[in-house]
């Protein structure tokens, strides 16, 4: 299912490795214990990333992935058709997080937070869009104080469970569990019938690079 035409292996800076290492082994999941997913896996298992931080990079490939027709809802508490919001020839950027993770998700954020300021004044600005993969607690109200706390001025979506999931799978964002959800950004320029998929632990200015050719 949407095959790949094209890949592309890059390694991400060992400062980021350094950074994120740190802070996973820093972390106390003790207020998780006894807590399990839908899957009978420990949520607070990061195994998955902690492999990626291990082996830091990254694949570009290219996929025709059409937009589920779901309603979501923004961090300010507002319907949201993923159609209208991801859809149109407007230029689009979006990502897979959650606000309990203390691994890559700060890290994901930041470095969009970074891609935007890096993007601002070359060209059409893209809509920056942030998907939570923790429906059940990732309410609008919490996805908003994770905005303010990070400094993050672009929308946030959540919604019931079944539909994230639904939009989850769609973009094959979902690992069986939170803490080990796929490590996505998803870009389309104006007026692309494809979107550019990068899987790993990329930069601020690798993304910034991938979407300068996008617009060429």
């Amino acid at each position: 299912m949407n095959p790949s035409r094209r890949s592309m292996l890059i390694a991400a800076p060992s400062l980021l490795l350094a950074c994120l290492t740190a802070r996973a082994q820093a972390h106390d999941h003790s207020h998780h214990h006894g807590a399990m997913s839908d899957a009978g896996k420990d949520p607070a298992d990061h195994s998955e990333h902690m492999k990626m931080m291990a082996h830091p990079e990254f694949t570009r490939s290219e996929h025709n992935y059409s937009i589920p027709e779901a309603s979501l809802r923004d961090e300010q508490g507002r319907s949201v058709a993923l159609a209208q919001s991801l859809g149109g020839n407007r230029p689009v950027i979006v990502n897979f997080i959650y606000t309990s993770c203390t691994t890559i998700c700060p890290v994901m954020t930041a470095t969009m937070l970074q891609l935007q300021r890096t993007l601002t004044g070359r060209g059409p600005m893209p809509v920056f869009v942030s998907i939570s993969v923790d429906p059940s607690f990732d309410s609008p109200a919490i996805l908003k104080a994770y905005a303010a706390r990070h400094g993050a001025d672009w929308t946030f979506l959540t919604g019931p469970r079944p539909t994230v999931l639904g939009v989850l799978e769609h973009f094959d964002a979902w690992r069986g569990t939170k803490a080990n959800h796929a490590a996505v950004t998803l870009m389309r320029p104006a007026g692309g019938k494809s979107w550019t998929r990068v899987e790993g632990l990329a930069s601020a200015d690798q993304l910034a690079g991938i979407w300068k050719d996008l617009r060429a």
